[in-house]
């Protein structure tokens, strides 16, 4: 539901001159030099250093272009290591039969970092991310729309293919593709990263201070390398108070360079302990529609650790969510979709603060008009939200009870009708007087045979739902008639 990593205006081309120098730097050394070579010119330079305390900013440099250079001629060496190991392991894959579970439906190949996404569908890590960052938004198996990105480990599978491995004398190779993309943060980088934090947090003219603010938006959107570098050289607390600048510009760029930060796991953390929601929550309120956006994208991505989504709902992110969702454009809509859904899942005062923002009247708005985009989405967040007791109670209260028949009753997705079925029961569960409903209008609406379709042709949950249903029903018009 939201931009894995934001599309930020490109970057400068004194940036982009700066990268390409850089590489070509390492490309030579490689070309030029055999490993003895780097090894015995990297002793001459540290040499340097420690005997005759040079410290000039070439003699850094080319140690980092030196000690890139064997990294990336290490890396090759394991990438090809990996391959040879990789076509060995296939072929004895093919020979002996690998089963069907463990397959990823992508690729059709072994599955070796097993992920689970919001269908409950598993696949390889690095298929499924793939296909995301593609934009695609739908469940590549069932085709169902995913209410939300995130990507959960399923250990149990993992743990399994481990184990059946083991047992026929496989090895799973090691992929170092991901290690081969990333970039050397060079002193040149590292310096220019402080010199924007200097034009960010210093006594500049303002317009020195937006300029820094994109030129950091756009290094944080271009290699992870650099999110991981400033969150672990302690600059996230210096860009957080720039969230309430006067210049929305600024405040804009400032709060997706945190989105982008936020990509990277242990910045989630590290964001929020430096005090950084509060403002984020402040820039969801008041910025412009873009920053708004932002803001929200950041606040879903954030609230993938646990402790964050307490600490956002506490900071009263809910209501402008809301209002994001009602108001908003398309991609705010559904930005601030994908915060309310992980929000509403954990702790359950979030329900609470969900339900007396409005959101389930705007979310049966959504859900009962066949032009809107966001009824799928307005389905999976009232699920969730009918699981609490006062969420089930203004669904109920709303007149809902038709809209969710009709869902059963329409051939569309599964998991629309298994939504709708869990929402319904949740209801009947919680007050008898929607079963009463049910029977009173199932003359002419033909709910009950809408139920025993459901019971035979529906997913696993809703066919448990739907006859859970049915059940309650007859045991109500037995203990009526008695």
């Amino acid at each position: 539901m939201t931009r894995a990593v934001e599309m930020a205006n490109p970057p400068s081309p004194q940036q982009q001159s700066h990268g390409d120098n850089e590489s070509l730097g390492i490309a030579s050394i490689e070309i030029c030099r055999s490993n003895s070579e780097l090894k015995r010119e990297l002793k001459r330079l540290v040499d340097l250093i420690t005997d005759e305390d040079d410290c000039r900013t070439e003699v850094l440099d080319e140690i980092s272009c030196i000690l890139a250079a064997l990294k990336n001629r290490k890396l090759r060496f394991q990438n090809n290591k990996s391959e040879n190991n990789s076509k060995s392991f296939s072929e004895n894959l093919e020979a002996i039969g690998v089963p069907d579970c463990f397959l990823c439906p992508i690729s059709s190949n072994l599955i070796r970092d097993p992920v689970v996404v919001a269908t409950g569908q598993t696949y390889d890590r690095k298929f499924i991310q793939a296909w995301l960052d593609a934009g695609n938004r739908t469940c590549p198996k069932t085709q169902q729309i995913l209410p939300h990105f995130v990507l959960t480990p399923n250990y149990l599978l993992g743990m399994m293919i481990q184990q059946w491995c083991e047992a026929h004398g496989l090895e799973l190779p090691i992929n170092t593709a991901d290690m081969t993309n990333s970039v050397i943060i060079t002193a040149k980088e590292r310096k220019y990263v402080a010199t924007l934090v200097d034009e960010l947090s210093g006594d500049h003219y303002e317009s020195q201070r937006r300029e820094a603010a994109r030129e950091l938006r756009a290094l944080t959107r271009k290699q992870p390398s650099y999110r991981a570098y400033i969150g672990e050289a302690r600059i996230i607390p210096i860009l957080i108070p720039l969230l309430l600048s006067p210049d929305l510009e600024t405040q804009e760029h400032m709060v997706t360079t945190l989105l982008n930060l936020s990509i990277h796991e242990a910045n989630k953390s590290l964001i929020a302990e430096e005090g950084g929601i509060p403002p984020i929550v402040e820039v969801l309120r008041s910025g412009n529609m873009a920053a708004r956006e932002n803001a929200a994208a950041a606040l879903f991505s954030l609230s993938a650790v646990d402790e964050n989504k307490a600490q956002i709902g506490a900071c009263g992110a809910i209501p402008p969510l809301v209002e994001l969702l009602r108001d908003g454009n398309t991609r705010g809509k559904k930005d601030a979709a994908s915060a309310l859904f992980n929000l509403c899942i954990y702790p359950p005062g979030n329900r609470s603060r969900g339900v007396r923002a409005g959101l389930v009247a705007l979310l049966l708005e959504f859900t009962s008009n066949p032009e809107e985009t966001m009824g799928d989405e307005s389905l999976a967040i009232l699920t969730i939200l009918s699981s609490h007791e006062e969420g089930a109670k203004a669904i109920g209260d709303a007149g809902a009870l038709p809209l969710l028949m009709e869902y059963i009753k329409a051939e569309g997705s599964p998991r629309n009708r298994e939504n709708a079925v869990i929402i319904l029961s949740a209801l009947c569960s919680n007050d008898p007087r929607y079963l009463k409903e049910l029977k009173n209008s199932d003359r002419g609406a033909g709910y009950k045979q809408a139920l025993i379709d459901l019971s035979l042709t529906g997913t696993t949950r809703a066919r448990r739902k739907a006859s859970a249903l049915i059940d309650w029903i007859q045991r109500y018009q037995r203990q009526i008639t008695m």
